[in-house]
Formats: structure tokens, C-alpha cells, sequence
């Protein structure tokens, strides 16, 4: 069974503050490590807060590119970057912004529209998979069914409220089983559940020299509140623990907005943004996902896992599913949101408090948690996650 498999999205493909786009990346990879026919075409959106330059983006990956110029069937010429990444050939036309709700314009989107029909006349894709909600994600979905293809929204978050977006689609694909119930539930939407895949060689770290407690992506949604808590407990109890506090959408700049004077802590370290997560997790000993948002997955913690890393995390959305038999979770109070500025007391935190105290004095235990984290991880399998998408995809289009 041989697929071609065509990504196209508003999306940027090579954004690395995206998990969705990140996970698609994985999944393409993986296909074409198995002889399938994969190919991307997005625009330039990327997840940032701030506006980002693309081209900036690309050179700290380091990532060679291509400036090229394409062809569309009206006469009109467009400027692109192309890029082969794990045997992927990946295009992605530039946008004026990088933000959401600002690009594509409607120039921008009829240019990737034309590039859109460009492909799929000549890949002849026998999938399209997309995502995201922009007039122009769903007109692609509209045209590729318009020509038989199977269309494939793969739903990363929980931010749909109608079905609308969801018309032109043969079927929905989510990464947890919680998402699927979600939705069913939300929606009356079926969908399949396979969890995202994590490429090995990406994430985890093959010289590890564990030092830190780490939080990753500092902002509203992923607990900075908690976070700030812990750290001043830790400041006060234990200043012998260090944190890394690792940028990543959110900057360390959220963390002077918290109602918590964290300006004299001792421990306190930061990471700027990094596109390689194993700068980070190599430092790692134990990984906090205090999460206050709907996880629909957890790349965090599931990377983490594969570091053989403890993760003390929330019960929120799909994170008790990734973690499994591995890691720790502990329920935060529901009025704690990312729209509440509210900190928990001492005595709300103190669990956390209590459990990175015993991996940093219990080295016996410590070791028993990691063993736990790697065999976790072994649910990421390469070939299980390949198989799950192949037979998935086989039968949309008859194939297998």
C-alpha cells in the first residue's frame, strides 16, 4: 500500500510554536520514512504571540530553504519557499503577517487557493489533510472533495463550537481519546482517535546531564500561576532545587505579571526559545505540566516521557491519558483558569512541593519513576503509531 498524502492549511507547516504543526511534521515524516508519497503546502501563520519573521524562524531551526516562484492557472506569479525535510517536499507562501485573525488576507488566500488547485492537479493527492478554521482552510476542503479526495480535519483543540468547519470533511481525526469523547458530546461529532506521534530523534536528548526542574512555555494556559506558587515554595523550603523556566509562545515576561514577587528568587533560571527540544530536556530531572487549559494531548509530557522524565502535572483535559501508568497528576481547583490572575496558597501546592522533594532525595525512587517514563513512552512505538495511521488512511481511500 503506497499513499500520497498532501497537508494543506493556512498553518504554517514549519512552525515550531505550534504542537499542531509540529505533530503534523512527525506524522509526514514518518509516512515518507515508509515509502509513502507526502507533500505540504501551507501559508505563514505562525503560533507566536508576538509577530515573527518566517524567514527568521527558518534560520534559527536552520533549516535550508528555497525562495522560488510558482505559476498559478490565472497567469499570476507568487513568491514561495520550498523546503525538503525528511522527505517531505514542503512549500509555504509567505505571508504580510504572521498572526492569526491578520493572515492570509484575501489576496494571500486566493494566491494559496491557486497554489492549492496547482497541486492537487498534479500530486493528485488521494488524502488531503488540514486544519483550522480560516475561510480558506475550508474552501481548500471544499475543492479537494469536489475531486474525490478524501478529506481529513485533524482536530488539535477544543476551540470549535458548530459543525461548520467540518462539512467537506470524510472524517475527523483527533490525538486522545478524551478529545474524541469531547466532541461527541460538544458536537455529536464522531472521530478517531491515534495518538500524535513523536519523532525519537527530535526530542530526546542522547547525552542527559539532569540538573533542573523544568517549565515549559511560560504563559496563562499552561499554569504560570501554579508554576510561580511552586517556585517560591521551593525558594523557601528547598533553594538547593533549580528551575529552568524554557520560553516558547509565552515568554518569561509572564512571569513579573503574576501577583507573586518572584524577582529575588535564587533558583530561578530561563532558556530562551529554542526549535530543539533536547536543549532542554537534556538539563532535565523532573518536568512540571501544571496545564489549566483542555490538553488535547500533551506533547510536553509525552516528550518528557520519552526522556525517561518525571512529569508532575495537572488532571486537565487529555493528560491523565498520556501519561498512563507513569508521571504524577494532581487536580488544581476550578477556579483556577487562564483567564484568573489568582495564585494558590502554600497549602494548595504542597503536594507538588512534597513530590519534587522526594524525587531529589529518594534516588532509589527517582529511578523507578523514570524507568516508569520510558516504558510509558513505549506507546509512541514508530511502527504501532505508523500502523494506526496507515490502516487508517487505507480505508478511507480502499487501499490495504
Amino acid at each position: 500500500m503506497n499513499l500520497r498524502v498532501l497537508f494543506a492549511s493556512v498553518h504554517c507547516y514549519v512552525d515550531p510554536s505550534s504542537g499542531a504543526a509540529l505533530a503534523t511534521r512527525d506524522l509526514l515524516e514518518l509516512l515518507a520514512a515508509r515509502g509513502h508519497d507526502c507533500r505540504a503546502l501551507t501559508a505563514g501563520v505562525l503560533d507566536y504571540e508576538q509577530e515573527t519573521s518566517l524567514e527568521a524562524v527558518l534560520g534559527t531551526m536552520g533549516m535550508p530553504y528555497r525562495r522560488a516562484r510558482a505559476m498559478l492557472d490565472d497567469g499570476a506569479e507568487v513568491g514561495i519557499i520550498d523546503l525538503d525535510l525528511g522527505g517531505v517536499r514542503a512549500t509555504v507562501l509567505p505571508t504580510a503577517s504572521s498572526r492569526p485573525g491578520r493572515a492570509p488576507d484575501l489576496a494571500e488566500s486566493n494566491r494559496l487557493l491557486g497554489l492549492v488547485d496547482d497541486v492537487l492537479k498534479r500530486f493528485r493527492p488521494q488524502v488531503l489533510l488540514t486544519y483550522g478554521g480560516h475561510p480558506a482552510s475550508l474552501e481548500l476542503m471544499r475543492r479537494a472533495k469536489r475531486l474525490g479526495i478524501a478529506v481529513v480535519f485533524h482536530l488539535h483543540n477544543f476551540a470549535y463550537e458548530d459543525r461548520s468547519a467540518f462539512v467537506d470533511t470524510s472524517a475527523v481525526l483527533v490525538p486522545s481519546k478524551f478529545s474524541s469523547r469531547f466532541y461527541e458530546r460538544r458536537l455529536g461529532l464522531a472521530s478517531t482517535a491515534i495518538p500524535n506521534p513523536l519523532c525519537v530523534r527530535r526530542v530526546v536528548a542522547p547525552e542527559p546531564e539532569p540538573q533542573y526542574l523544568v517549565f515549559v512555555n511560560p504563559q496563562p494556559t499552561k499554569g504560570v500561576t501554579i508554576f510561580a506558587r511552586i517556585a517560591a515554595e521551593l525558594d523557601r523550603r528547598r533553594p538547593d532545587i533549580p528551575l529552568l523556566v524554557v520560553e516558547g509562545r509565552g515568554t518569561a515576561d509572564w512571569l513579573a505579571r503574576v501577583s507573586l514577587d518572584l524577582s529575588g528568587l535564587g533558583n530561578l533560571h530561563r532558556m530562551a526559545n529554542t526549535p530543539d527540544p533536547r536543549d532542554f530536556y537534556r538539563l532535565g530531572r523532573a518536568v512540571l505540566v501544571p496545564s489549566l487549559w483542555r490538553e488535547s494531548f500533551g506533547r510536553v509530557a509525552a516528550e518528557s516521557l520519552a526522556n525517561g522524565l518525571p512529569v508532575l502535572a495537572s488532571d486537565r483535559g487529555a493528560l491523565p491519558e498520556t501519561l498512563g501508568d507513569a508521571g504524577f497528576l494532581f487536580s488544581i481547583p476550578e477556579r483556577f483558569t487562564p483567564a484568573s490572575p489568582a495564585v494558590p496558597t502554600a497549602r494548595e501546592v504542597a503536594p507538588w512541593v512534597a513530590t519534587i522533594e522526594r524525587l531529589w532525595d529518594d534516588s532509589d525512587w527517582e529511578a523507578e519513576q523514570r524507568t516508569r517514563a520510558r516504558i510509558a513512552a513505549d506507546r509512541w512505538d514508530d511502527d504501532r503509531i505508523a500502523r494506526e495511521f496507515e490502516a487508517f488512511f487505507g480505508n478511507l481511500v480502499g487501499v490495504g
